[in-house]
């Protein structure tokens, strides 16, 4: 006599609060002024355009990093001279639902 046990699976929903990093960007090793970065963190890549003939500061905003989660963020800065350089980081979800924001900043 065999005995069978179903288990039904259950979705679990992610909960997902917005997520703002913010930051300084360096000057490229040609001394060339940064131009833009572009993060990407988890399945989200977001560029801030507004550097070239501003200040050196950033802002992005993720929307898809889950709730407490720990995710590889990697920045590429490209300079006006055309040079980049990248830098890799650990960015930590919200806490709650609320929204927050992460400084980091990049240099080469």
């Amino acid at each position: 006599m065999a005995a069978s046990v179903a288990i039904a699976g259950q979705a679990q929903a992610v909960t997902i609060g917005k997520v703002t990093l913010t930051g300084t960007v360096d000057d490229c090793l040609d001394d060339s002024s940064p131009d833009s970065v572009t993060v990407k963190a988890g399945a989200e890549a977001k560029t801030d355009n507004s550097l070239a003939g501003n200040s050196n500061s950033y802002s992005v905003t993720f929307k898809k990093i889950a709730k407490n989660a720990t995710v590889t963020a990697k920045a590429t800065v490209t300079c006006e001279g055309g040079d980049t350089y990248k830098q890799s980081f650990s960015l930590k979800g919200s806490p709650s639902t609320d929204p927050v924001t992460r400084k980091q900043n990049l240099e080469p």
